[in-house]
């Protein structure tokens, strides 16, 4: 799928200086993966408008209780910094979030 920032980099760039509003439409319109996606699921008749709006629902929901649930835990001990994350530097000296200390050396 083709993909689109619809809104900026961060909240200091609101997208809107150097994009039209038309071309932020016209792109949702036309070339959103997720539109795109519904209209061949109803097309090719996969499911119906109403099970996709239950789908969506379910989905909403699902992300509004991990959301929450993330609010509520405590902060990850700073150790956990580098686990499950990718990095193809094998060799690299990995350091604690003081720079200071190494935590060890990428295998």
């Amino acid at each position: 799928m083709d993909t689109y920032r619809y809104h900026g980099h961060s909240m200091s760039d609101p997208g809107s200086t150097y994009r039209t509003r038309d071309e932020i439409s016209g792109v949702r319109q036309e070339r959103d993966p997720v539109e795109r996606i519904r209209k061949l699921i109803l097309a090719h008749d996969i499911a119906t408008v109403s099970e996709l709006k239950d789908i969506e629902k379910q989905v909403k929901k699902e992300v509004s209780d991990a959301i929450a649930k993330a609010k509520e835990s405590p902060m990850p001990d700073s150790s956990e910094l580098c686990t499950n994350v990718y990095a193809n530097a094998s060799g690299e000296e990995v350091f604690y979030p003081d720079r200071k200390h190494i935590k060890g050396v990428l295998a």
